[in-house]
């Protein structure tokens, strides 16, 4: 792998994730993918003196051979963590290398810390993925993923995301709020044996149990009777469903797993692929449930 030659500081973008990721680590940054041996031989000789020095100040008669293990192993640790900080800052770098316009506010301080803390120690390239996606996101509109959502996906190891991933393809946009539908057909997938395309209700429970859904399994989306014409919009990837509901009809309950704030926030780094069998089978219920449905695949 080259240089990190991708970062230009003519572009306001790339000089704001600079700019926060120095911040972080407490020096100016200068991103590389891997540092030049002469770079490395110099942090190899100032992470080595360091322990040295602090050993012996410490009055600790220790081995030459346990102090060569302990330098062999700090300064393996350390290189490691500046990888795996170059790697994201690169994915971070490549998600913004196209934005010609930012927000002027800055990312938190605090929020950047934190970031840094637990992607040093991210080696996983899916998960770098997606870590880099958040720093990009944070810098491009600051406040776009809270501390709690970093340490949710801190804790999801890289089969949980790719369930997260798989779940993402079911869940409907109503009026600003994710949810996956629970109806009958929803029911029907919790059987014990069914498709890989769908879900199982094991997995329902796992995301639940990590912090992606809410535990809630008895909220829904409710349709009041009103004096006029009801109509509701659904919105799963490019598709949607208009639902309509005549007026003085009775009140209709839809019931539905909704997403934590976490599972919001992480939803944006994903791209929907929806399944079709999936939307008929939404679309037909809510015919069931005597709404007019229009529908519209893209």
């Amino acid at each position: 792998m080259s240089e990190f030659n991708l970062i230009k500081i003519d572009g306001k973008p790339l000089e704001k994730l600079i700019d926060v990721v120095s911040k972080a680590i407490g020096r100016i940054y200068t991103p590389r993918a891997i540092r030049k041996e002469a770079d490395a031989k110099a942090y190899e000789i100032e992470v080595i003196e360091g322990a040295k020095t602090k050993a012996y100040l410490n009055r600790q008669e220790i081995k030459q051979d346990l102090l060569d293990r302990i330098d062999e192993r700090v300064l393996y640790r350390e290189v490691r963590k500046q990888k795996n900080i170059d790697a994201v800052t690169m994915i971070a770098a490549e998600e913004l290398k196209n934005e010609n316009t930012i927000s002027d506010t800055p990312v938190n301080e605090d929020w950047t810390v934190r970031f840094f803390n637990v992607v040093e120690d991210v080696s996983d390239e899916m998960m770098q993925q997606l870590w880099g996606r958040i720093l990009a996101g944070e810098v491009k509109s600051p406040n776009s993923f809270s501390i709690r959502t970093i340490e949710c996906l801190k804790n999801i190891t890289k089969q949980e995301a790719e369930l997260f991933t798989k779940v993402a393809n079911f869940v409907f946009t109503y009026d600003n709020d994710l949810f996956i539908f629970r109806g009958d057909i929803f029911e029907e997938l919790f059987e014990e044996y069914i498709s890989e395309e769908y879900i199982s209700f094991d997995e329902i429970l796992l995301l639940t149990e990590i912090g992606l859904l809410q535990a809630n399994t008895i909220i829904g989306i409710t349709c009041k009777s009103k004096t006029e014409d009801t109509e509701m919009i659904f919105v799963c990837g490019k598709n949607i469903i208009k639902a309509t509901k005549k007026a003085n009809t009775i009140e209709d309950h839809i019931p539905v797993i909704a997403l934590t704030r976490s599972g919001t926030e992480l939803l944006k780094l994903l791209s929907i692929m929806p399944i079709e069998s999936y939307i008929n089978s939404f679309y037909a219920y809510l015919q069931r449930k005597g709404f007019i449905v229009e529908k519209n695949f893209t």
